[in-house]
């Protein structure tokens, strides 16, 4: 039987526990496939083999899936994996003339212990060979261990000054964040007050301009008022201009046609009647009456002119005051 893989553990024995005991177990692929242990206590050496069908054997006497079986029977024998220890134990039967020593395994859960399996072993004849090999396997464990905790502790120092470089990486990193927050809270600062300044300033225009509208009414009021004194007096002049100009002036009379005296009338002619006279008077006063109405509509449109004059100057008054 060819083996791959060794491994070497120190087991007590129950019915011995004062005496030291030796392992050295040699497999192949796994367990599963066979394996061979040797046993010995520092002066004498024994040997045995576990075939495949033997694995397979115990498994279904145990009623237990062989993955699994195989797996407790690595950490029984191998003590590698974090619950070997306290897990399971060793018997080993006492050597008597003319028969093989037994080994037997068995796991401890829950008070409850049952056997995994069990291996004869032969004696060998040279003890002193397996020793050899025991001290060798342990030396070469110890070099390969040693070997392991050096580049161990290079990883574990290089870590370390990663470590210390990213601490101070990050040393670095956060003055600058402070440097960074100071100088933008002090920007926001200024930039703050800048706002505040501009606010304060708008406020204060606007309660000049208030200031202004409100001297501003007093005006406006007494503008209206003028102005509607304004229209009353032209009013009010109107009939008395009219009355003035009730009759027709020298100039008036002068600019008048002169009519052509009538022709003397004949005796073949009636006389003129009073009725004749008085459409001479009517003829006579239309065209003074007229003129009058002319200059009656020219004052009052001179009125209201002014008055929607004064109103538009005291409207763009206003407008310059709300501007500045």
């Amino acid at each position: 039987m060819r083996c791959h893989s060794t491994s070497v553990r120190q087991i007590s024995i129950s019915s011995e526990p004062h005496r030291t005991i030796f392992l050295k177990l040699e497999w192949a692929k796994d367990l599963g496939s066979g394996f061979i242990i040797l046993l010995s206590d520092g002066v004498s050496a024994w040997s045995g083999e576990v075939s495949e069908e033997d694995v397979s054997r115990e498994a279904q006497e145990i009623e237990m899936e062989r993955e699994r079986y195989v797996g407790d029977l690595h950490l029984a024998l191998t003590g590698e994996g974090p619950s070997a220890e306290g897990e399971y134990s060793f018997h080993l039967t006492p050597e008597r003339p003319g028969s093989p020593l037994q080994l037997s395994y068995e796991k401890v859960q829950s008070d409850i212990s049952f056997r995994l399996g069990v291996v004869e072993l032969q004696a060998v004849p040279e003890p002193t060979e397996v020793i050899r090999e025991l001290i060798s396997h342990g030396l070469e464990q110890t070099a390969c261990l040693r070997a392991k905790n050096q580049h161990l502790r290079e990883e574990n120092q290089k870590l370390r000054r990663e470590q210390e470089h990213i601490t101070k990486e990050m040393e670095r990193y956060v003055q600058g964040k402070e440097t960074l927050e100071r100088d933008l809270y002090s920007r926001f600062v200024l930039v703050l007050n800048e706002k505040k300044a501009k606010l304060r300033a708008l406020q204060e225009r606007v309660r000049e301009l208030e200031e202004s509208i409100e001297e501003n009414r007093p005006r406006k009021k007494k503008t209206d008022s003028e102005d509607r004194e304004a229209i009353e007096t032209a009013t009010d002049k109107s009939p008395g201009e009219e009355s003035d100009y009730g009759g027709s002036t020298e100039d008036e009379q002068e600019d008048e046609p002169r009519r052509p005296d009538p022709k003397p009338l004949t005796q073949e002619m009636p006389e003129s009647s009073p009725m004749d006279d008085s459409l001479n008077d009517i003829t006579d006063v239309a065209p003074c009456r007229k003129r009058r109405h002319r200059h009656l509509q020219q004052l009052e449109t001179q009125a209201k002119r002014a008055a929607l004059e004064q109103r538009q100057r005291s409207r763009s008054k206003r407008r310059k005051s709300k501007l500045f």
